[in-house]
């Protein structure tokens, strides 16, 4: 007998909202927080255009947090963790608070960990060898764990008291949708009640700004930019993503434990695909992510006429808009809204897909679409693009689209419960 996985709890820390109240608010009203940052190396400075929350304090979003819960307490008195990790650590306590984990007796040997990305403390790192490049006695004993990606993962697991299985899962821009897959693949073997897919902010240093926008991947901010439109998906005017700062977290559990403590499910997913190029290099292949999508919707036995909703990858780059808008047709869905999540909070990159995830929940379970900001004038035509709020809006299956360099090609199937049971 198939073991179907469901979505209990959610939530993610964005240049928009922290926590799903505010991230809500956020995609409803189009919100964005586009700024610039100057980064220095020596007698070199560039700048770049970024997506982030200027008052964003993680320790106090601990403090105020409104479940009062002994996790975030004990979360308050960590030290020498990095920035991108406290936004991680946050959002999988408040996503394990609102799946109401936090206050049952549970088999914590069946309850697994994956976190999502590779090398996202790079900005942290940077920054002390920078520090203590001259005085390296000083550096901190605490260094020697802190810098491995592995550190959430620790962490987490000794706040909520975690004694199944956990590893971080990398595969660049896809590593969202790639940690949710493992997720349900670990759930669908029966050792695992519940696991949880976290994605920290990847923190990047000036070398991985530099290095992406000289690709050609990143927004370059001239002198006469206006950083708000920059980030423009599926637009004609695109020129490139702009880096946002992200993490998110989702709960994922078997149906069978879903029914047994009586919580509400949010979403199911249906089906997934993972399809690669054969590809080393950057750009995106149609034929893999048309079939990614063709995967997803086979697992969940629906065709791409009956998607309502494709939460799109849409990074503002020119080949890679045009291939997925091409892919979608492909596809057959035809009649679902698209929008891009990426033009209101940024490219979080290794945490991209799974933010992405978060957004598409809220917006089938609260009937909306958000809108594509800074689409003008569409790079393809046939397809209902959400340049506006769509409101009222049914929504009972979605696609959420995540594709990573080298070639990775990810797609995801979602079921609205939250619609199910109110029918």
């Amino acid at each position: 007998m198939s073991i179907s996985v469901e979505i209990t709890g959610i939530s993610a820390v964005t240049p928009i909202g922290v926590g799903i109240a505010e991230f809500t608010e956020g995609l409803k009203k189009g919100h964005t927080n586009y700024t610039s940052v100057t980064l220095k190396l020596e007698s070199q400075q560039f700048k770049f255009p970024i997506a982030q929350n200027p008052d964003l304090d993680i320790k106090r979003c601990f403090q105020q947090h409104p479940s009062n819960d002994e996790l975030f307490k004990k979360a308050i008195r960590l030290r020498n963790i990095s920035k991108g990790i406290q936004m991680g650590i946050y959002a999988a306590l408040d996503a394990w608070c609102n799946a109401r984990l936090n206050d049952i007796q549970i088999d914590f040997s069946r309850v697994a960990i994956v976190a999502c990305g590779s090398n996202f403390q790079a900005g942290n790192q940077f920054e002390t060898m920078e520090k203590y490049r001259l005085k390296l006695q000083s550096l901190s004993a605490s260094y020697g764990i802190n810098f491995l990606d592995t550190d959430i993962v620790g962490t987490i697991s000794e706040l909520i008291g975690i004694k199944g299985e956990g590893y971080t899962l990398g595969a660049a821009s896809a590593s969202g949708n790639m940690g949710l897959i493992q997720g349900c693949r670990l759930i669908k073997t029966g050792e695992y009640d519940v696991v949880i897919v976290v994605a920290p902010m990847m923190d990047l240093s000036i070398y991985e700004f530099v290095g992406f926008t000289e690709m050609g991947a990143m927004a370059k901010l001239k002198a006469d930019s206006d950083p708000a439109r920059l980030c423009r998906p599926f637009d004609k005017d695109h020129a490139g993503f702009v880096f946002g700062e992200n993490a998110a977290c989702v709960i994922l559990e078997s149906s069978e434990h879903v029914q047994k403590r009586n919580t509400p499910s949010l979403a199911e997913i249906k089906g997934y695909g993972v399809v690669l190029d054969a590809n080393r290099n950057p750009n995106p292949d149609l034929n893999g992510e048309a079939s990614a999508m063709g995967k997803a919707l086979e697992m969940a036995s629906i065709s791409g006429n009956q998607i309502d909703y494709v939460n799109s990858h849409g990074s503002s780059s020119p080949l890679g808009d045009h291939t997925e808008a091409e892919a979608l047709l492909l596809a057959g869905c035809h009649s679902a809204i698209v929008n891009s999540t990426k033009s209101l909070i940024g490219h979080g990159i290794t945490s991209a897909g799974l933010v992405e995830v978060v957004a598409s929940v809220i917006q089938m379970n609260e009937g909306f679409v958000h809108k594509s900001r800074n689409l003008d004038s569409a790079v393809k035509s046939g397809i209902n693009w959400a340049k506006t709020l769509n409101e009222q809006c049914q929504l009972s299956w979605c696609i959420s689209n995540s594709y990573g360099f080298g070639g990775i090609n990810t797609s995801l199937v979602l079921k609205n419960k939250i619609n199910e049971s109110r029918n």
